[in-house]
C-alpha cells in the first residue's frame, strides 16, 4: 500500500513471485501449453525406448531387468551421461543404444533447449528490456477520471467509462499490475504511488474530470489530502468502514460511497415486500420510480390492459422483473402471480396502489440470512421504516452491537423452520460465500415458494447460478459500485436505480425536431421509454408525459432502460 515500505526479504519474494508470474500469463500461458505437450511426449519416447531395452535384452542376451532398470539406462543414453554399469554385448542392442543416443541429442539436448530459449527465456529478455512503465499522461490532457486502486468495483466502472469514451488512467504502485493491466487488459495504467504529489501532478490531477480514491480507508485520506494540496479537482472515495466517512470528508473528499451500506439499504430495499412506498427505488424531482410484487395484489394473472393500473392510479408500469428477467410490458402482458413491476409517478400515485391493494409495510416480515457488514447495515435500514426481521449468522458480530441474531447456521432446515422461514415474505442472502448464497437461496425456495429472495453475489460470475437457484434480485457488489461512481461521474440526481436499469437524460436530437413521442417511436426503436420531459429553462417537468406532446429542440427526454439501450440512444438517435 502507498506509504508503506515491505522489509527486504519479504520484498524480494515478492519480486520474484511476480517475474515468475509473468510464464503463467498471456501468451507465455499459450507457450506452456507446448511445453507440458512436448514433454508428455519426452515421457512416452522414453517409455518405449525402455520397454525396447527390455525387450531386446530379453531375447538377444537373455537377461532380465526391471522396468525401472530400463528407465534408468534409457535416461542415461539419452542424455549422453553413459554410466556404463548396464551395456548391451550384440551387434543389434549396439544399434538400438545409438539410435537411443541420438534421439536423445535430439530431443533433449536440441529441441527441449531450444524450445525453452524460444518460447520462455527470449520473449522474457525482450519483455524486460522493451516494457518501461507509463508515468504520467501527456500535459494536455483534460476531463480524465484518475482512478487509485483497482478492485471488481473500478473494473466494472472502467467498462462504463470505455462505453462512453470518458478517458481514464489508473494509477497503481505495484509494477507487475501495471505490466498486466497495460498488456494483457489494454487500460491506460501509470505507475508510481498514487499518494505521491509528484506523481500526481505528472497525472495532470488539476485538469482531471474526478480522482476516484479506492485503497483502504488510510490510503484514501492520504490521497485525499495530497490531491487537496494541488487542486480541487472532484474527489470520490470509497469507505470501508461508515463510521471513517466523515474523517474522508474532512480530509477534503467532495463524495464519500460507503458501499457496503449502500449495498444493505439497497438489499433491504428490494426485499420489502408490502406497500409501494415502502420500496421506491429512485426519484427526479417528483417523480417516484417504484417496484410492487403482483403476488397477492388484485391484479396477478391479469393482463396489464385488463388490470387498468394507469387509469385506476395514474402510475405507469414501464417495466417488469421476473426471475432476474426485465421486459418492458405490452397491453396483453400477463403480469404473473411471482412478477415484479417497475411503476412510475408521484407520491400521491403510489398512495392510490396501497389503498387499492390494500397492502401496508407492517405486514411484512424479512428473514435476514448472514449478520456482516452488509447484513448489519439492511437490518438497521429496515428497523427504521420500521420493517419486522429475523437476522441469523452462525456467529456473533462484534463490530454490530444494534442488533440480535439468531445463532447457527442457515444451511440447516431445522434453523431455516426455527427462524420463520414459512411466515416470512421476504429474504436477503447476504453471507460472503456465493457457494453458501446459491445454496441458502435454492432451499429457501424449495421451503416457502413465494418469498421473495434478493441475494447479494460477491463475484459476478455467479449471478446466473443465483437466479437459477431461484432467486428474483441479484444485487452483485461490482455492479452496484460502478453505477453509483458513474452517476457521480455524470451528475445525475439519481445515485443508483437498479442492475439492469437506469434513468438517464437524453436531449432531443435534431432529427425529433416538431415530431410527437408517438411519432417518434423512441420506445420502439430503443426499448427504453420517455417517463417526463422536462423544458429548456424550466424548473418543472411534464410527468408521464402524453403520446401527442411535441419534442422541440432544447427538451430533455427523461428516459428509464438498460445501460445498453442508453448507448444505443447516444450512438444511434441524431
Amino acid at each position: 500500500m502507498p506509504g508503506q515500505h515491505l522489509p527486504r526479504g519479504e520484498h524480494r519474494v515478492k519480486t520474484i513471485a511476480g517475474e515468475l508470474a509473468y510464464f503463467v500469463r498471456g501468451r507465455a500461458r499459450q507457450n506452456l501449453k507446448v511445453l507440458v505437450l512436448y514433454c508428455v511426449f519426452l515421457l512416452a519416447v522414453i517409455l518405449l525406448n525402455a520397454l525396447t531395452f527390455r525387450f531386446l535384452m530379453l531375447h538377444l542376451e537373455g537377461r532380465e531387468f526391471t522396468l525401472i532398470a530400463s528407465v534408468y539406462w534409457t535416461i542415461t543414453v539419452m542424455t549422453t551421461l553413459g554410466f556404463g554399469d548396464i551395456t548391451f554385448h550384440t551387434d543389434p542392442g549396439y544399434l538400438f543404444a545409438s539410435f537411443v543416443t541420438l534421439s536423445g541429442v535430439v530431443f533433449l539436448l536440441i529441441l527441449l533447449p531450444f524450445g525453452m530459449v524460444s518460447l520462455f527465456l527470449a520473449p522474457w529478455i525482450e519483455n524486460r528490456l522493451r516494457y518501461r512503465p507509463t508515468k504520467g499522461v501527456a500535459p494536455a490532457t483534460r476531463g480524465h477520471v484518475v482512478i487509485c486502486g483497482l478492485d471488481p468495483v473500478t473494473r466494472a466502472l472502467v467498462s462504463k467509462l470505455k462505453a462512453r469514451n470518458i478517458p481514464f488512467v489508473v494509477v497503481t504502485d505495484k509494477y507487475e499490475e501495471a505490466l498486466r493491466l497495460e498488456e494483457e487488459d489494454g487500460m491506460r495504467v501509470s505507475y508510481g504511488n498514487p499518494a505521491d504529489a509528484e506523481v500526481l501532478l505528472k497525472l495532470q490531477v488539476g485538469g482531471a474530470r474526478a480522482v476516484i480514491a479506492n485503497l483502504n480507508d488510510t490510503d484514501n485520506t492520504n490521497i485525499i489530502l495530497t490531491v487537496r494540496s494541488l487542486c480541487r479537482t472532484p474527489l470520490i472515495a470509497l469507505v470501508d468502514e461508515p463510521e471513517h466517512a466523515e474523517f474522508l470528508r474532512l480530509a477534503g473528499a467532495d463524495q464519500v460511497i460507503p458501499l457496503k451500506k449502500l449495498l444493505g439499504h439497497y438489499l433491504a430495499t428490494r426485499a420489502t415486500t408490502q406497500g409501494a412506498l415502502a420500496h421506491v427505488l429512485d426519484s427526479i424531482g417528483k417523480l417516484l420510480v417504484a417496484e410492487l410484487p403482483v403476488h397477492g395484489t388484485p391484479f396477478s394473472g391479469q393482463s396489464l390492459a385488463a388490470a387498468g393500473i394507469r387509469e385506476r392510479t395514474g402510475l405507469a408500469v414501464v417495466g417488469m422483473w421476473e426471475r432476474g428477467a426485465f421486459t418492458i410490458p405490452g397491453p396483453e402482458t400477463i403480469l404473473a402471480d411471482r412478477a415484479v413491476i417497475v411503476v412510475v409517478g408521484t407520491r400521491e400515485h403510489l398512495e392510490e396502489l396501497e389503498r387499492l391493494t390494500g397492502e401496508k409495510t407492517e405486514e411484512d416480515l424479512v428473514l435476514i440470512l448472514g449478520h456482516g457488514r452488509i447484513g448489519c447495515s439492511a437490518a438497521t435500514f429496515l428497523d427504521r421504516r420500521p420493517v419486522p426481521f429475523i437476522l441469523v449468522d452462525r456467529a456473533v458480530n462484534p463490530l454490530c452491537s444494534e442488533h440480535v441474531a439468531v445463532i447457527g447456521d442457515a444451511t440447516a432446515r431445522s434453523v431455516l423452520q426455527g427462524a420463520s422461514i414459512g411466515e416470512a415474505k421476504g429474504l436477503i442472502v447476504t453471507t460472503n460465500d456465493d457457494g453458501a448464497n446459491i445454496f441458502l437461496t435454492l432451499a429457501s425456495r424449495h421451503l416457502n415458494p413465494h418469498i421473495r429472495i434478493v441475494s447479494r453475489a460477491n463475484r459476478e460470475e455467479n449471478v446466473d447460478q443465483l437466479y437459477a437457484a431461484g432467486a428474483d434480485f441479484v444485487v452483485s457488489n461490482a455492479s452496484v459500485g460502478a453505477n453509483i461512481l458513474m452517476n457521480i461521474l455524470e451528475h445525475k440526481e439519481s445515485v443508483f436505480l437498479t442492475e439492469g436499469m437506469q434513468v438517464f437524460r437524453f436531449p432531443v436530437p435534431p432529427s425529433m425536431h416538431g415530431t410527437t413521442l408517438r411519432t417518434s417511436r423512441l420506445r420502439s426503436r430503443t426499448g427504453s421509454t420517455v417517463i417526463a420531459l422536462e423544458q429548456p429553462g424550466e424548473k418543472e417537468m411534464t410527468i408521464l408525459p402524453s403520446p401527442d406532446d411535441l419534442l422541440v429542440k432544447g427538451m430533455s427526454l427523461i428516459m428509464i432502460g438498460s445501460p445498453e439501450q442508453e448507448a444505443f440512444c447516444r450512438r444511434e438517435l441524431h
